[in-house]
């Protein structure tokens, strides 16, 4: 291993259709080299509609980023001083939606159905059809179009969380 692989962040930052303010995604190298992949294939079957980038940042979110919402990235890095991802968050999923000014936020109790969301945004609709969504909070059903996400990130606790459920589940079953 490399010392810029010890000791250096690299952050993506992002200019999103419809979002005012470009954001900020922090990864370690192996992550941007797999963004960097993505991006230089995106497009290549015609067809860049919802493709998405989904991974786990640094400061402790699960991000999905629609590459057809991409209008510049700026791929930056840093000296960091630990070689551990310390952060941790514990706030809401937050939505970006396509044209709309306000960000959605949500949350749920329902991780498995989280996890397998982000299955489904990793896979495309190609795969798995336009809408695809979870459980909220109240238990109700909120279906996301694919095509109009532009972004989601939700905390990695939660997602691991699903992870581990459907595991347990599929072990239990096999």
């Amino acid at each position: 291993m490399t010392d810029i692989d010890k000791t250096y962040t690299f952050v993506l930052k992002l200019y999103l259709a419809s979002v005012e303010e470009p954001m900020f995604i922090k990864l370690r190298k192996k992550e941007k080299e797999r963004f960097n992949s993505t991006l230089s294939i995106c497009g290549m079957d015609g067809d860049a509609s919802a493709t998405f980038f989904v991974c786990d940042t640094i400061d402790g979110k699960c991000v999905a980023v629609n590459m057809a919402h991409i209008q510049a990235v700026n791929i930056l890095w840093e000296p960091t001083t630990s070689y551990e991802d310390l952060m941790h968050y514990d706030g809401p999923i937050k939505i970006i939606i396509k044209n709309r000014k306000e960000v959605m936020e949500s949350y749920t109790d329902n991780p498995d159905e989280l996890y397998e969301f982000y299955t489904i945004l990793d896979l495309g609709p190609h795969e798995v059809g336009t809408f695809a969504g979870f459980t909220d909070m109240d238990g109700e059903l909120l279906q996301l179009n694919m095509h109009e996400l532009v972004y989601i990130e939700a905390p990695s606790s939660l997602t691991d969380e699903g992870w581990r459920m459907i595991k347990e589940r599929d072990d239990m079953e096999g």
